[in-house]
């Protein structure tokens, strides 16, 4: 069996969760109080483990990109010009990646500052560096309802996707904005694998394929 663009893109898929939930099981996580917060940066390991979360999500982002790419494609090869929803797809998943790398930066900036000895850190400071890395990541994650939800409706119009992961688009797309509390992240993941195991299995018809609208 040929493994074509979609297939590789599946794994694209698949590599996302695993890196993305990887980086966080490095131990990246810190406490509420002034003295852990404090301690944590003092460690010189904790700091390396944050700069390899850094490049780990990075790279996570990088195969969304991949994976994304493969099913505008699929919605292209179906749609009429001017695939509205290919582009609307698009929209959310480069709108996703981006506010994630930003979150992914200003959420590890405070280990890479203290790496540098002349560096004073204010906890203060870092728990807003904290908050607004999170909603960056939380406003990634409520930009990719653009994606699902353009996903979903060109799938139950041309099939590229089977019709039960077409109408789960819709409730996983609305549990996106709760990423604010970690469920939309969550959410997002298993639609991901969903949708990747799909396109690995080879469930989904080729972009050269143009499926009839039903």
């Amino acid at each position: 069996m040929a493994w074509r663009w979609e297939r590789w893109a599946g794994l694209a898929g698949i590599a996302f969760v695993v890196l993305y939930v990887g980086a966080f099981a490095l131990g990246i996580e810190v406490g509420p109080s002034d003295r852990e917060i404090s301690e944590y940066y003092a460690d010189s390991g904790h700091r390396t483990k944050e700069a390899v979360a850094f490049f780990v999500i990075a790279g996570a982002v990088l195969a969304f990109v991949l994976f994304a790419s493969a099913l505008r494609s699929l919605i292209a090869a179906a749609e009429a010009p001017p695939a509205t929803l290919a582009a609307i797809a698009w929209v959310g998943a480069t709108a996703y990646a981006a506010l994630t790398l930003a979150g992914n930066a200003v959420s590890r900036a405070t280990a890479f500052a203290a790496m540098d000895d002349v560096f004073q850190l204010d906890v203060d400071s870092r728990r807003l560096l904290e908050d607004a890395g999170l909603l960056l990541l939380a406003s990634g994650a409520i930009a990719a309802i653009l994606l699902v939800v353009a996903v979903s409706i060109a799938a139950l119009r041309y099939g590229i996707l089977p019709s039960w992961l077409a109408w789960a688009g819709f409730p996983i797309a609305a549990l996106l904005p709760l990423a604010v509390a970690f469920l939309g992240f969550l959410a997002l993941f298993v639609w991901v694998i969903a949708v990747s195991v799909t396109l690995v299995a080879g469930r989904a018809p080729t972009s050269g394929e143009r499926p009839r609208a039903i």
